[in-house]
C-alpha cells in the first residue's frame, strides 16, 4: 500500500469545499513572493524576508525534485472563493521529511495574510492529513509550530493533533532561541475521519 501508491508519477490534486490543492508551477513564483510577508516569514523556520521571485523559483524546483524522490509533497493552495481575475493561489502546504519505512512525515503550511481567518489552513491541513494516511499509508504526522503562534496551534488542534512536547531551539534565520511546540496525530486516532 505504501510504496506502490506513493510512487505514482502524477502529482495528486485534492479538492475541498474551500480549497483546491495542486502542484506548484513556475507561474506561481511571483504570487508566492508577493504573498510572503514579514508576518508570515517570522513564523516559519528558515524562510528569508524579503522572499524574492528567485527564492520562490528555487523552492518550486526543489519541490519537483522532492516529489520525484518521495521526500516531500508541496501543494499550492488555491482558494475557491477568490474573485475572478484575482490569483487563486493563497499559500502552500507541505508534507515534508516523508519516511515511507517509518510511515511518518511532517506537515507545514502558510497562508497569505489577506486570507487569514477564513478556514483555509484548517481545511488544507485536514485534506493533507487524510491524503497522508489514506494514499501514502503513513501512520504519524507531526507539526512544528512556534509556541507564540496561537492561530496555527488552533488549526492543528482543530484537526485532532495533540501537543507532544516543547523545545527551545536555535532559529538560524534570526539567530535567537525560540520555543517550538511539536504536535502529532496518529492514523489510529484519525480512522473515523477516513
Amino acid at each position: 500500500m505504501t510504496k506502490e501508491r506513493a510512487s505514482r508519477k502524477s502529482f495528486p490534486k485534492i479538492n475541498g469545499l474551500l480549497v483546491k490543492l495542486r502542484e506548484l508551477s513556475m507561474s506561481d513564483a511571483e504570487d508566492i513572493s508577493n504573498l510572503m510577508s514579514y508576518n508570515i516569514s517570522k513564523s516559519l523556520w528558515q524562510i528569508p524576508y524579503p522572499y524574492t521571485v528567485e527564492n520562490a523559483s528555487n523552492f518550486i524546483n526543489s519541490s519537483n525534485r522532492d516529489f520525484e524522490s518521495q521526500k516531500a509533497v508541496n501543494f499550492a493552495i488555491e482558494y475557491k472563493n477568490n474573485p475572478e481575475g484575482e490569483s487563486p493561489l493563497v499559500g502552500i502546504i507541505s508534507l515534508k521529511n516523508i519516511d515511507l519505512n517509518k510511515k511518518k512525515a511532517i506537515v507545514g503550511y502558510w497562508i497569505g495574510e489577506l486570507y487569514w481567518g477564513k478556514g483555509i489552513a484548517t481545511e488544507s491541513v485536514a485534506l493533507v492529513i487524510t491524503y497522508a494516511f489514506s494514499m501514502l499509508g503513513l501512520e504519524e504526522i507531526c507539526a512544528y509550530v512556534f509556541s507564540e503562534n496561537k492561530a496555527s496551534i488552533r488549526v492543528l488542534e482543530k484537526n485532532g493533533m495533540i501537543k507532544k512536547e516543547e523545545l527551545n531551539e536555535l532559529n538560524k534565520m534570526s539567530g535567537t532561541y525560540q520555543r517550538t511546540t511539536i504536535y502529532v496525530i496518529k492514523r489510529t486516532s484519525n480512522l473515523d475521519k477516513l
